[in-house]
């Protein structure tokens, strides 16, 4: 039996494509076939080896499935069996989707970087030969190792020696941790993805970088990957990506993901999403999603977007004046909000009327026990739902907010408008003005 937990004096990291078609010897020295697959246990940092896959024949080509405990010895020039030729069955064919191997499922393939936040394409593998075992230790994404794959890699480097023999191309090993990637296998009937990437790494990836990933992928790992992740991954995605992704995502999402994407976004985004559509798939929207939150998205959708109202987010940070500043903070640990962190906390009265502000600052100077009233900036600054994108950008600037509140004509404060919609509208505007000067014909 293998000791795993006394590695062997002197490890070594050898190519997948070095040893891919290497021979396969029996316990007496017969030769069975050659290494074509190894199947990897998917569930460790760096997965180790559980079974080969050997093939043998041409044109008629039959493959079997070797147990690591009946593997004697592997290394870079063959590999050995304990067992005889004879006991080695051979089939047709082999492909069982359920488990997860170097030739079929990353070799070629497209993964996901979690480091790095991208999608990536891998050329070769690079494996540590440790007790006897292949680990998948890195994966190489550069030229070099498609070149190796293809033989051609010595008589390249060859030729860059004669010229620079101090060339990056042959000191540099572009190489990224197996730990950061994860492949998209896809399962074809269910359509879902074999080796989810973990939950934690994908929600610290910024949601702009997100939202790269999951457009940089085939059509099919696209639906695959957001079926997989979690429902925050999911908004992070949804309101990273242009509304033509957008569009074609949820054409091939069930009624219920698509009502939980739109309760789990912000209120804003999903305003802005559903105004492009059709007044009928809107209604049907809507009453798929829960009925306050469809009552608070009706009420946005009726402002223009290029407004404050249109522009606004009902998720914000409001207390009754007489409120203390302990029970406050209580209640800020206690919330969860789609928004971004929003660092602003607003007094309303008993109707809801804006009173004041205050931010997490302030209210962490006053004393617990006093209501928040005592915690308000001395001067307060909001903008009305007929607001124009201008006037608010006007006051964000000149008072240095990146967020302020929306009221109506009788001071009821309605939700808040973030800087990054305003930059977001800004740009576009923008935009369509340079587009207009560029195709403007030359008098």
């Amino acid at each position: 039996m293998i000791n795993q937990t006394k590695p062997t004096p002197n490890p070594i990291f050898i190519y997948f494509s070095q040893i891919m078609e290497n021979p396969v010897i029996d316990k007496n020295g017969e030769e069975v076939g050659s290494l074509y697959d190894i199947i990897i246990k998917p569930s460790e940092v760096y997965p180790q080896s559980s079974h080969l896959i050997i093939r043998k024949g041409f044109p008629n080509r039959q493959y079997a499935v070797i147990a690591w405990a009946d593997i004697l010895e592997a290394n870079g020039k063959e590999i050995t069996l304990r067992i005889e030729k004879s006991k080695v069955a051979f089939s047709e064919i082999h492909n069982n989707k359920e488990e997860l191997t170097l030739r079929r499922d990353i070799l070629d393939q497209q993964v996901v970087d979690t480091y790095n936040h991208k999608v990536i394409r891998i050329n070769d593998i690079h494996l540590l030969l440790v007790d006897n075992h292949f680990m998948a230790a890195h994966v190489d994404i550069s030229s070099k190792g498609l070149l190796r794959r293809l033989g051609f890699l010595n008589a390249i480097e060859f030729i860059i020696r004669l010229f620079n023999k101090n060339s990056e191309f042959l000191t540099t090993e572009p190489l990224i941790s197996w730990k950061h990637i994860h492949p998209l296998s896809i399962n074809p009937v269910s359509m879902t993805i074999k080796v989810n990437v973990p939950e934690k790494q994908l929600n610290s990836i910024p949601a702009a970088d997100l939202g790269e990933i999951f457009l940089d992928l085939d059509i099919k790992h696209k639906i695959a990957l957001f079926k997989a992740i979690d429902i925050n991954a999911k908004a992070k995605i949804f309101v990273s990506i242009d509304f033509k992704s957008q569009k074609s995502l949820i054409e091939d999402l069930k009624t219920k993901e698509i009502a939980d994407i739109l309760n789990a976004i912000p209120s804003d985004e999903a305003t802005d999403f559903l105004e492009k559509l059709p007044k009928d798939t809107v209604d049907n929207f809507l009453n798929l999603i829960e009925s306050k939150r469809a009552k608070k998205l009706s009420q946005l959708l009726g402002y223009s977007n290029d407004s404050a109202g249109g522009l606004m987010t009902t998720d914000y940070l409001a207390f009754h004046k007489d409120t203390t500043v302990e029970s406050v903070l209580t209640q800020i640990k206690e919330r969860s909000f789609k928004t971004e962190a929003v660092q602003f906390v607003y007094i309303v009265d008993e109707s809801n009327h804006l009173l004041g502000a205050t931010n997490f600052r302030h209210l962490l100077r006053t004393n617990l026990q006093d209501s928040i009233q005592k915690a308000a900036f001395p001067k307060s600054y909001f903008v009305h739902l007929n607001s124009t994108v201008k006037e608010v950008a006007y006051l964000m600037d000149k008072y240095k907010y990146f967020v302020i509140p929306v009221v109506d004509d009788n001071n009821v404060l309605q939700g808040i408008v973030t800087v990054d919609d305003i930059l977001s509208q800004v740009i576009s505007i923008a935009w369509r003005r340079l587009t207009k000067i560029k195709i403007r014909p030359k008098q």
